[in-house]
């Protein structure tokens, strides 16, 4: 287990009431990785605040430095790490930040003992150890402090050229599996075939056959339309035309976001591990997340759904 080392401090960094965005900045830091860098920006909402963080790794021949390999963004998507007071801990919330921030310290690690990615790695997540929850069936899940659209603008960026979105879900009856699982691919508004490329690699990290997310249309549509989704993992493609696919922890049975106690250091390691893998076959050029061919089919004949189903999500 690779990332194993890296998924266990990162959750002994955040199962701390104190912990925030200079505390992850510090830990990182700390590590001596050599071009890494790190930004934390103080976020203010209606019930509080949380400290949003972007880890940047540089390829050897990444944007960043002015050369063409393509850019993955990694979004840990969570409500928060915590939510006290009513609950005392870490919670299952917070498996979304717990993978992008472990992936990004075995990324940069790798670059600075030699094995370095030609494309950048740009990784986002925040943190708050006090968020508020919010009812949900079949149970609760997390809230956030500050306005979805306020954090998923923060989440893409414009270099990204495509998205891994991790994020708990297990507060349902949809998918039931005990590890994580993969979405199809989302762009522009429309939810394209599973990226084979991408069960190439679920199936070389598990050794076990994939297990597919049974995302729907009304998971994509933005939060601010009032019907049911299954979580905000795939809500990152509102503010981006990158391909987004969502990196789901999952569970047999339903635990609510807000539940104790329920970290995976197995499930997150898998998980952490799944993205790093991405990340050396994207940014190589060797896995894709849609097929460019058949999206200029689709687009030629049937055209763009994205503003019809953006609509009731803020403008970037």
């Amino acid at each position: 287990m690779s990332t194993l080392k890296h998924v266990l401090e990162v959750i002994d960094l955040l199962d701390d009431p104190r912990v925030d965005g200079e505390a992850v900045r510090r830990f990182l830091a700390a590590k001596g990785f050599d071009g890494m860098r790190i930004e934390v920006e103080t976020v203010r909402g209606d019930r509080g605040s949380t400290d949003f963080v972007t880890v940047l790794i540089p390829g050897s021949s990444g944007k960043s430095s002015g050369g063409s390999s393509p850019t993955l963004g990694v979004v840990g998507r969570l409500g928060g790490v915590g939510a006290r007071p009513a609950q005392l801990g870490l919670v299952s919330d917070a498996d979304g930040a717990i993978v992008a921030l472990a992936a990004a310290y075995k990324i940069a690690e790798m670059k600075s003992r030699g094995d370095v990615l030609p494309g950048d790695v740009v990784v986002t997540t925040h943190i708050c150890p006090s968020a508020p929850t919010r009812p949900h069936k079949p149970v609760p899940m997390m809230d956030s402090p500050v306005d979805i659209f306020t954090l998923l603008r923060r989440e893409v960026r414009d270099e990204m050229d495509a998205v891994l979105s991790v994020d708990a879900t297990k507060a349902n009856w949809v998918v039931k599996h005990a590890g994580f699982a993969i979405t199809p691919t989302v762009k522009e508004g429309w939810i394209l075939k599973v990226s084979p490329d991408l069960l190439d690699v679920y199936v070389r990290v598990t050794g076990e056959p994939p297990v597919v997310v049974p995302i729907t249309m009304q998971d994509i549509t933005p939060y601010s339309t009032p019907v049911y989704h299954l979580n905000s993992m795939m809500q990152p493609w509102l503010y981006t035309k990158a391909p987004v696919v969502g990196v789901a922890i999952t569970t047999r049975m339903a635990v609510p976001g807000s539940g104790t106690g329920v970290t995976s250091f197995l499930a997150l390691e898998q998980a952490t591990r799944f993205v790093v893998e991405v990340a050396k076959d994207f940014t190589t050029g060797r896995a894709r997340f849609y097929d460019p061919e058949e999206w200029e089919t689709i687009t030629k004949i049937h055209g763009p759904v994205a503003e019809v189903l953006r609509r009731g999500a803020p403008p970037r």
